[in-house]
């Protein structure tokens, strides 16, 4: 009786260990290796212009650290990444426009695109304009230097690749 219970014990453990090497050999994680990440390549093309679409909402303590009272709603606007021209922009009241583009930094996973500034809001000078978009999470930040060397995280939200439809 114990031969048998020692078969059916030894049966079992193979039969879950199976099961277990089934399913993740059929599931769909794809996590990159590490030295994907460490040979600084980063998902996704770094060639041509990348749409995005954000929805984006202020940052609460952007929007204490500057004495702004008003609150303004979430909302839906564009962004665009330019690889050939290394530039970007994303549209806004407060935004690095398309007219005024910022230039393009890659750091691992994140999109950089930044600009001198020299204008006074909210009481006072910014001297730089910053947005990030994280390739992997779709996290967007915007981010103001004041002229005492202050950063201020003043937007937040997150973006998503438009996919344009074969019309």
């Amino acid at each position: 009786m114990l031969k048998n219970t020692a078969i059916g014990a030894a049966i079992g453990i193979l039969f879950m260990g199976s099961l277990w090497g089934l399913v993740h050999v059929m599931s769909d994680d794809v996590t990159p290796p590490a030295e994907f990440i460490s040979d600084g390549k980063i998902p996704g093309s770094n060639k041509g212009v990348l749409d995005l679409i954000c929805e984006l909402e202020l940052d609460l303590d952007g929007q204490l650290a500057l004495g702004i009272k008003e609150n303004e709603p979430t909302r839906i606007t564009m962004a665009q990444i330019d690889f050939e021209k290394n530039s970007g922009w994303y549209q806004g009241k407060i935004a690095i426009s398309e007219s005024r583009a910022g230039t393009l930094h890659l750091v691992g996973t994140r999109l950089q695109v930044s600009r001198p500034a020299m204008f006074q809001r909210f009481g006072v000078m910014i001297s730089r304009e910053e947005f990030e978009v994280d390739r992997k999470t779709g996290r967007f930040v915007q981010s103001l230097t004041v002229d005492n060397g202050k950063v201020i995280k003043l937007i937040k939200g997150t973006c998503a690749k438009v996919i344009k439809p074969p019309f």
